[in-house]
């Protein structure tokens, strides 16, 4: 089996290695320093890389990361036969535009928090002095260096907002905050039947665990029917089936109500390895599966994706990500502590996820 992983961030870094794990691929990637192959063509030439994939007779190919809209890898590779794991262009527009993302959703009634775009900063600003604090503010495309930012006072947002437009963002969201648990699930859809590969919990971006005991199978029943059926089924009745992998950031309240905050169109760095180790299926038939259309053939429900029986975490440390296992839930803590997980962040964790 031959595989060419096309992206920069870390994902797709930790992505290429775990593949090339097994000693049966033969895996390229167009990112640096990993331990696979590298080519050295940039990741949005697609003509180059797809005359790279035929020449080198690559079997799969992975666009992964934050795929940026406008490269549209799927009808290039797909003109070819060339087997693509990579979301369609117009499907992509739900994860890679917070505001048409947040429209979709509006639109087709899922529940989702209260929600403004701005293009202006004065604009903006108006708005929060007649908001109720706190608020969520978070510039329109996904960003590594620009995340949600919470305001809990009119000075703070103030001049959150002024700084993301000095800093050349076109559109500002400001949102409502809702309290609650915050998590990421994960599916594989083949454009009609979308199979749940995992599910994070996330503290602050900095701590994240896999499949968290406060997610029983109700709940995870809600959220697949209240959330992921309805985007993947809303987008195939549009004919913008979405092909390949969909993250769902969530948040759940004490009283387990469940609003949809954004889409993700891969795994979010910290989540990638605990989700690809924690998945006990072979991921390159997963994703063949996904890109032909026999998902639903393999898999009784949408829940059925085997578990590793071990838990996993990770966390950030110095803009590195730790990742480790263990046969118990706290074994595991004392594992990622002892690797420089800060126990005060973890008490923080523990407080909110009620472990």
């Amino acid at each position: 089996m031959r595989i060419l992983t096309i992206g920069n961030s870390k994902s797709v870094e930790i992505l290429t290695n775990f593949l090339a794990e097994n000693e049966n691929f033969l895996v390229f990637t167009t990112l640096e320093n990993t331990n696979a192959n590298p080519v050295n063509i940039h990741p949005e030439n697609i003509e180059e890389l797809k005359d790279f994939a035929i020449a080198n007779e690559i079997n799969l190919t992975i666009a992964a990361g934050n795929i940026l809209p406008d490269v549209d890898y799927l009808t290039a590779f797909g003109e070819s036969n060339l087997a693509i794991l990579t979301p369609d262009r117009e499907a992509l527009k739900i994860a890679s535009s917070k505001s048409f993302g947040k429209k979709f959703i509006y639109k087709n009634k899922i529940k989702t928090p209260k929600f403004a775009f701005f293009e202006k900063s004065n604009l903006a600003i108006e708005y929060i002095k007649t908001a109720e604090f706190p608020l969520v503010i978070k510039p329109d495309g996904h960003s590594e260096t620009e995340t949600a930012y919470i305001a809990e006072t009119f000075s703070q947002a103030k001049k959150q907002i002024e700084k993301l437009f000095q800093r050349g963002n076109s559109k500002v969201l400001i949102e409502e905050y809702i309290y609650g648990k915050e998590v990421s699930v994960y599916v594989l859809s083949d454009g009609f039947n979308p199979i749940i590969a995992g599910v994070t919990a996330n503290f602050q971006n900095e701590i994240s665990l896999l499949n968290p005991s406060f997610i029983d199978k109700s709940l995870e029943e809600k959220i697949y029917n209240e959330i992921i059926f309805p985007t993947i089924s809303s987008l195939a009745r549009e004919e913008n089936e979405y092909t390949g992998i969909l993250g769902f950031d969530i948040i759940i309240t004490p009283k387990n109500d469940v609003y949809l905050i954004e889409y993700n169109s891969f795994f979010k760095d910290i989540d990638c390895e605990i989700i690809l180790k924690g998945t006990d299926e072979n991921w390159v038939k997963l994703f063949m599966d996904t890109i032909i259309g026999t998902l639903q053939d393999n898999f009784e429900s949408p829940f059925s994706i085997k578990k590793n029986d071990e838990y996993f975490g990770a966390f950030m440390l110095q803009n590195n990500i730790i990742s480790d296992s263990a046969r118990t839930l706290g074994s595991l803590k004392n594992k990622l502590v002892t690797e420089g997980l800060s126990e005060k962040l973890l008490q923080e964790a523990e407080k909110l996820w009620r472990l």
